[in-house]
């Protein structure tokens, strides 16, 4: 629709009388920019939700593309593919709007086949970028969409590095065992504070992990279709058998390919959900989750609601949720309560994110009874920051869930064991409050990042930069490189900025005391681009 949409437009404007190259080269620029921005960027937002193939025009084919040419990627390939296109007919189209116009300038009797071709190119690569940075604009930084956008979601949860095991696995830790169960609201089942979540599991290691979990204690397990190209699924079902009745499983409704766009035809829900229940070997799950929801039409899709219905009446899923941990996740929970038709939510929640979550998960107990599933409770923890305190206070894992568990509107949290110390370690902490240790890591935590850790939702700096340097990728690139130890990383993908911070040396930086953090931006800019330059 972008490249139909947008050649249409030039094709309307160089059928009248002729256009001077450079005013073509300005309406080519100004139309790629709103076509990126109004059509490109929308379609790269609902990519990053991980929809089914079917959310997009054409979607088996471009995601039958996309895997031909990335075979290795375990998700829908179907919207990048489509965004990768309408860049390519936008170049596409300001190539040929302009060489247009520049031969039009020229002789015909001395025009040869190359003639404005020079023109066009520049043009073209000009049209994409344009394009391409708006898009991102709108669909990664939330610009026209009340600041919605995925960037916070993609540096914070996504791609903060998470310490997930702890670098000692002490004695005392092993045989840990559940102690403590929690109501999961008005479902009125009893599941283990700390869940199993599943979402790296597979084959016979991943089976093993189920295995001992549920021996531990552990009762409630959170898989999807698309954990591991519902590997997770396959390994549950062989590890389960013969203790189906003890535990509460929760599935998605989606595919090994990823979620149900809204409009999906009744039989088709029903469809994906006994898919599921053939690979976990079981006549029914406890819960189906919209996954991953960030849209209301996803969330009240009467199609949906409808297969629900006729599941349960069936004897197949016995209640309803739904997980977010997206932009809209204030937004699409607010309308998840107000509906009254889900059991359980599923949200991002740890110490230091979603300010406002307390009040929305307050409010789902107290109006709803809805149960509460904290995930992502591992804040992205920075090794060597923590390293030289975290030894004498116990993992880091322990501390943060014992902070999640220490809200008592919240039923269980789910984290994804993968390896099999994570048995031991994390179920060390269920059943026990926080300590002042424990407080006193999550506070040293946060005094090692401040002054140094870029916050996500903020973006406060960005409009006072004259030069419009990605200051907060530059943070990030310098945190690869000193906290995590990617240093080839770190300089790579500073390396691919279209601008780098050695223009801040010569600034008279009016970013100065715009950080709320705190941070000295204009040093750490100078810093960082010593750092990280390429040689």
């Amino acid at each position: 629709m972008c490249a139909v949409t947008f050649m249409s437009i030039l094709a309307a404007i160089g059928g009248g009388p002729a256009v001077r190259p450079i005013r073509a080269f300005l309406l080519s620029l100004a139309i790629a920019a709103a076509a990126g921005f109004w059509l490109a960027g929308p379609v790269l937002y609902r990519s990053f939700i991980g929809l089914d193939p079917s959310a997009f025009p054409a979607g088996t084919l471009l995601d039958g593309i996309g895997r031909a040419l990335l075979p290795s990627l375990g998700f829908s390939m179907a919207g990048v593919v489509l965004v990768i296109a309408m860049l390519l007919a936008i170049a596409a189209a300001s190539f040929a709007f302009v060489r247009r116009a520049s031969r039009s300038q020229v002789d015909p009797s001395r025009r040869s086949f190359l003639t404005g071709a020079a023109s066009g190119a520049g043009a073209a690569v000009a049209a994409s970028a344009a394009g391409g940075a708006l898009m991102m604009a709108r669909a990664f930084y939330g610009v026209g969409n009340e600041g919605r956008g995925w960037r916070p979601q993609a540096t914070e949860i996504f791609g903060a590095k998470v310490e997930n095991t702890s670098p000692t696995w002490p004695d005392a830790w092993k045989g840990s065992r559940v102690r403590a169960y929690r109501r999961l609201g008005r479902t009125g089942v009893e599941v283990s504070d700390i869940s199993l979540g599943t979402g790296a599991l597979q084959g016979a290691k991943g089976e093993s992990i189920v295995r001992e979990a549920i021996e531990r204690g552990v009762t409630y397990i959170d898989t999807a279709p698309d954990y591991s190209g519902a590997g997770s699924e396959n390994a549950i079902g062989r590890a389960i058998q013969g203790q189906r009745d003890r535990l509460f499983i929760a599935t998605k409704f989606c595919t090994p390919q990823g979620h149900l766009p809204p409009g999906t035809p009744v039989a088709r829900y029903k469809q994906v959900l006994e898919d599921s229940l053939k690979r976990l070997g079981t006549d029914h799950v406890d819960l189906a989750h919209v996954h991953s929801c960030d849209e209301i039409d996803r969330l009240m899709d009467p199609n949906m609601h409808e297969a629900f219905d006729q599941l349960k009446a069936e004897g197949k899923v016995r209640f309803l949720g739904f997980s977010s941990h997206t932009p809209n996740l204030v937004q699409v929970a607010s309308r998840a309560i107000e509906s009254n038709r889900f059991d359980v939510m599923m949200l991002a929640y740890h110490h230091g994110i979603w300010p406002s979550l307390g009040d929305v998960i307050a409010r789902a107990r107290r109006e709803r009874d809805m149960g509460v599933v904290a995930m992502k409770t591992l804040k992205g923890a920075r090794h060597n920051g923590l390293a030289g305190f975290r030894e004498s206070a116990g993992a880091y894992s322990q501390a943060a869930f014992r902070w999640v568990l220490s809200n008592p509107e919240v039923s269980c949290l789910v984290v994804s064991f993968y390896e099999p110390q994570h048995v031991d370690e994390y179920l060390f902490a269920s059943g026990s409050e926080p300590s002042a240790r424990d407080h006193a890591l999550l506070r040293r935590y946060d005094e090692v990042i401040a002054g140094s850790y870029c916050p996500p939702h903020c973006g406060a700096c960005l409009d006072h930069c004259p030069e419009q340097l990605a200051i907060h990728d530059v943070f990030r690139f310098r945190m690869y490189f000193e906290d995590y130890g990617w240093e080839k990383r770190g300089m790579a993908q500073y390396g691919a900025l279209g601008k780098n911070a050695s223009v801040c040396a010569g600034c008279a930086a009016p970013c100065l005391g715009q950080c709320p953090a705190g941070i000295a931006i204009q040093d750490r800019m100078i810093e960082s681009h010593e750092l990280l330059r390429l040689a």
